[in-house]
């Protein structure tokens, strides 16, 4: 395939302004180094804050950027800063990327022997990786059929023990911030387990499963976990549990005695706030394939009542709640449903796994599930039926989103335009389907529909880079087009972005106008004040000359950096209307009047 042509749009499209910012300056500062392409692979190295320095990997498809990871700790949605540093490099100076096999292609020619070899001398120099590999030879391989064994379940315990224990040796200040980097090698675990659900060892990944939860949840004694990776992590393996549950045929016993056992392991891991969607497990162990919408019901009014009770502690006292479901009671009366919905979730899971289509689609069809409908269409290339599908059942703009991704993940990049173009027919907030659709219609050439979509972005997500983007795909027409587009801005809440368009397009008063507004954050009337001062010094000298005088007044040593950033815009609209003498006599008598103020007579010294 040949390899799309990346623009600057498209990778604004998916970063932050900051982001971007902070990226270009990174790509500009030479951050970016052992850059590589395999295949439609990006791959490269960024100079880190916390680390001597960040993987970073991109991967391209017909319809642009498919998908982008980072291993830093960015976590504000969208690119981070590597990532764009990189996507500079490779649109800037695709040529310096060198071109590398593929590990497939790089191991191909080697026999038994010879890998035998290479991962000898790597666990030679790195013994850390013995427990790893020993667990992963355990798990199923795809390309490769052989008899079912039992599985050594203490394997995968030392390696879960090796994980949690692998910061043990560091300082609690570089021990925080690998803690999502130990919650994504026990991710690798939990992948191994559903290889074995995938391969249709249920009992094997369900302990698996049972000793990561156990060993996981116990680790928090260990681990400082304030920012929830750990705690996240274990939330999170209800859905991964049931599965497996749902996949094994189980006696009552067998049930009951499961039930009790996760329920001891839930118990632990709820006092440490870590429960998550763990429930949904042990409904999966209670209620197995078994209607429970009588349940449902059942639940739904007791809670009716209870909001109509006026002495919840009543609870215990009804005989239509029976203890032995063991409902837990929340601490205020009311009782913690079961998640029937995320149940409904993992049976579809299962049902995908083991190829039972038909009774995957009836599922979905019962509980009105037409997302995973439309997508399991898309995963059978029954692309047609998909469309027609998506465009008569999906409801909401972020439902034909993740099909119109589902569609372009298939390479079908004609079809996931279709559906796009369709939500953005939808009522609701089409801001982030706007910001996909976007760069995919504009790397087909499809500019007036790129334009459309960047609009309907625009009008819920304004932003300076979203309007250089509609004034470039308008060309001529944006003559027409600009005062819809700055009616818009003037509606929005956040004159930021109506200040900067004013700045670009050199409206210098209707930029101090909006400067001047009521309620106009200080970020804005900075932002006017450095983009006017070489053609309204006066105005600058004014708005600075005010609010270093209210900063310095309020004697907050807080607040003194800020007043002499504003002095030096006064120093240097001083300079441009050529009054230096007034700076310096006014300058001195400031040093005078606040002369017992050491924090800001250090800050004055420097101007």
């Amino acid at each position: 395939m040949a390899l799309p042509k990346i623009t600057e749009s498209m990778i604004r499209a998916g970063a932050s302004p900051e982001s971007f910012r902070r990226g270009e300056e990174y790509h500009r500062e030479g951050a970016i180094s052992n850059t590589s392409i395999q295949g439609t692979v990006l791959s490269g190295e960024c100079a880190g804050t916390y680390a001597p320095y960040y993987r970073v990997q991109v991967d391209l498809e017909e319809a642009g950027i498919a998908d982008a990871s980072c291993t830093c700790l960015y976590e504000y949605g969208g690119y981070c800063k590597h990532i764009v540093a990189l996507l500079l490099a490779y649109m800037r100076h695709p040529k310096s990327f060198t071109v590398r096999k593929k590990p497939a292609e790089l191991l191909a020619d080697l026999d038994q022997n010879d890998l035998t070899a290479i991962l000898t001398k790597l666990i030679q120099e790195q013994p850390e990786l013995y427990d790893r590999i020993e667990a992963m030879t355990s798990v199923p391989l795809k390309s490769k059929k052989r008899r079912r064994k039992k599985v050594d379940i203490e394997v995968h315990r030392r390696h879960i023990l090796n994980i949690i224990h692998s910061l043990d040796g560091m300082r609690m200040s570089e021990a925080y911030w690998h803690v999502g980097g130990l919650a994504n090698q026990l991710r690798e675990v939990q992948e191994s387990a559903m290889k074995f659900l995938d391969a249709g060892d249920a009992e094997s990944a369900l302990e698996i499963l049972l000793v990561l939860l156990e060993e996981s949840s116990r680790g928090i004694e260990y681990v400082d976990d304030s920012n929830g990776e750990l705690g996240g992590f274990v939330g999170d393996l209800g859905t991964s549990l049931a599965e497996a549950i749902l996949s094994m045929e189980l006696s009552q016993v067998e049930r009951d005695r499961l039930v009790r056992r996760l329920e001891k392991l839930i118990e632990y891991a709820g006092d440490y706030g870590m429960e998550g969607n763990l429930d949904i497990a042990v409904q999966a162990a209670k209620y197995g394939w078994g209607d429970i919408s009588k349940e449902m019901a059942s639940l739904r009014r007791l809670g009716s009542r209870v909001y109509e009770d006026d002495e919840p502690d009543d609870w215990d006292e009804d005989e239509n709640l029976d203890k032995e479901d063991n409902y837990e009671l929340r601490e205020w009366g009311f009782p913690r449903a079961p998640s029937f919905d995320d149940l409904t979730e993992a049976k579809l899971n299962v049902l995908d796994r083991q190829g039972r289509t038909e009774e995957y689609f009836a599922l979905c069809k019962k509980e009105e599930r037409h997302l995973r409908y439309a997508n399991k269409l898309c995963d059978l290339k029954q692309t047609a039926e998909a469309l027609k599908y998506a465009k008569k059942h999906l409801t909401t703009v972020e439902e034909t989103l993740e099909v119109s991704r589902r569609l372009r993940e298939s390479r079908l990049v004609a079809e996931a335009i279709e559906v796009g173009e369709h939500g953005l027919k939808l009522k609701g907030s089409k801001a982030g389907l706007g910001e996909w659709l976007g760069p995919v219609e504009e790397a087909q050439g499809r500019t007036k529909q790129a334009l459309t979509a960047w609009l309907a972005a625009f009008v819920e997500h304004p932003s300076l880079e979203t309007y250089k983007t509609i004034k470039r795909l308008a060309g001529s027409g944006w003559r027409s087009l600009r005062p819809e587009a700055m009616a818009k801005l003037r509606k929005s809440y956040d004159k930021q972005v109506l200040a900067e368009v004013h700045l670009l397009e050199e409206e210098w008063d209707e930029a101090i106008q909006v400067a001047e507004g009521r309620d106009v954050w200080y970020l804005v009337i900075e932002i006017v004040a450095d983009g006017v001062i070489q053609h309204n010094p006066e105005w600058v000298a004014k708005i600075s000359l005010k609010h270093a005088e209210r900063l310095m007044s309020e004697a907050k040593s807080k607040n003194y950096p800020i007043a002499a950033t504003w002095l030096k815009r006064l120093k240097q609209a001083y300079k441009i209307l050529e009054k230096t003498d007034e700076w310096k006599r006014y300058l001195g008598e400031t040093k005078e009047k606040y002369k017992r103020r050491p924090a800001l007579q250090s800050q004055l010294a420097r101007l």
